[in-house]
């Protein structure tokens, strides 16, 4: 994010109105529990589709992370968490600036030592399947809010951006 401090997520709503008109800049529902201690984080946006099964998330977050974020569209399943403190160390270790769910994680005292950011609806101790079921680098639907392969997000306190095209002063 650069060396000057980050803008507020309300700040780069009124600076970036016009985008929020036409479409480009999308506000996630304000459905996300915060975790991880990166509670500011923005990147390049990976998405991933899996139903209670983190086969894939487990091959992503393997992979150096750049800086991307992770969003992973787990359906808003509340029976399974497909991510958990092994996954979050994972990515913090390669380079990931955060991880989304649309569903729950697990293990969160452990979520919670991780210097990266990570939202998810709850938290819920059932692991999930592993049976690789899911697709990669696809339009999904964040609780109502499409997001795409190669859009950008950005997240503070306040909530989560997702945008078509980069910010500039971020």
């Amino acid at each position: 994010m650069g060396s000057s401090p980050p803008l507020a997520i309300a700040d780069l709503c009124d600076a970036y109105s016009h985008l929020l008109t036409n479409g480009e800049l999308r506000p996630l529902p304000p459905v996300f529990q915060i975790y991880g201690r990166n509670k500011v984080f923005s990147g390049h946006i990976v998405t991933v589709k899996c139903f209670e099964d983190n086969i894939l998330v487990h091959g992503f977050l393997a992979q150096e992370g750049h800086g991307r974020v992770l969003v992973v569209d787990g359906c808003g399943s509340m029976r399974k968490a497909v991510v958990g403190g092994n996954l979050a160390k994972r990515a913090q270790n390669n380079g990931w600036a955060g991880i989304v769910v649309y569903g729950c994680v697990r293990d969160v005292d452990d979520i919670n030592l991780c210097d990266i950011g990570v939202r998810a609806l709850n938290s819920y101790p059932v692991r999930p399947d592993k049976k690789g079921n899911g697709e990669k680098h696809i339009p999904v639907t964040i609780a109502g809010t499409r997001v795409c392969d190669g859009d950008w997000l950005y997240a503070d306190s306040d909530g989560i951006l997702v945008s078509s095209v980069e910010l500039a002063g971020v």
